[in-house]
């Protein structure tokens, strides 16, 4: 049987106890450590391989919307809150599930059924695309913004943060370009460049060189044109 990695992030000692207790009663669940706040748990997650994390949103320290944010390949994730309108916060997250406060054993078993069944289909799978039907879900300072994909015309990376470009206006946030990349739909946005991912919807057309080089034009209000990478090349030409 296999057994899946599992990290728990909870400050309240009683629920802290609690979850180990009822993870120890599922062998499917590897339990590998326990976080007392936020930057313990953010250490362990940046630095360890886990397959699945019980982590509480409100942490001392960071909070564990605050810890997403700075994962670029985060494990699956049951949130853990006492209040119930951060279940939608949680959801924009792509978490599998969450557990809200006080919850039974049965629920906790349920929360766990459903992982393992999403863990056991991705198994086989190189990666993981976990996305919002309805948008991009990003932290700009201490604002948090669902931007339909509809309006996202491409995403830039800038140094240690990456920017979301709108007819409207750019959203800065301090997640890497990969990060952003498992958050959108494939079928609908592509990386064209090391530091450039494209709304498809908003390719105009491809233009090259003399010398070989390739880029895109986009149907926005700059026009906007954008170097693409060799290996992007015949990506592109397929699409179009």
């Amino acid at each position: 049987m296999t057994e899946w990695r599992t990290l728990i992030v909870e400050d309240e000692a009683p629920t802290r106890e609690l979850l180990v207790n009822y993870c120890l009663a599922r062998p499917e669940l590897k339990l590998v450590k326990v976080a007392k706040d936020g930057e313990e748990a953010l250490e362990y997650l940046q630095n360890e391989e886990f397959h699945l994390a019980f982590l509480d949103i409100n942490l001392p320290i960071r909070s564990g919307l605050d810890i997403l944010e700075k994962l670029e390949n985060p494990p699956y994730i049951i949130f853990i809150t006492a209040l119930r309108d951060k279940a939608i916060e949680a959801f924009e997250f792509g978490v599998i599930d969450y557990l809200l406060k006080p919850f039974s054993k049965e629920r906790f078993f349920k929360a766990v059924d459903r992982a393992l069944e999403i863990l056991g289909n991705e198994a086989d799978k190189p990666s993981k695309n976990v996305f919002n039907e309805h948008g991009l879900f990003i932290l700009e300072k201490e604002n948090h913004f669902l931007i339909p994909y509809g309006e996202i015309i491409y995403i830039s990376s800038r140094d240690n943060f990456s920017v979301v470009h709108t007819e409207k206006r750019q959203y800065v946030t301090y997640k890497s370009l990969k990060s952003l990349e498992q958050k959108l739909p494939p079928a609908k946005f592509l990386r064209i460049y090391k530091q450039y991912i494209i709304n498809l919807e908003k390719l105009s057309h491809l233009q090259s060189d003399n010398m070989g080089n390739y880029s895109v034009h986009l149907k926005d209000e700059d026009e906007t044109q954008l170097p693409v990478g060799r290996k992007y090349i015949s990506k592109i030409k397929e699409l179009l």
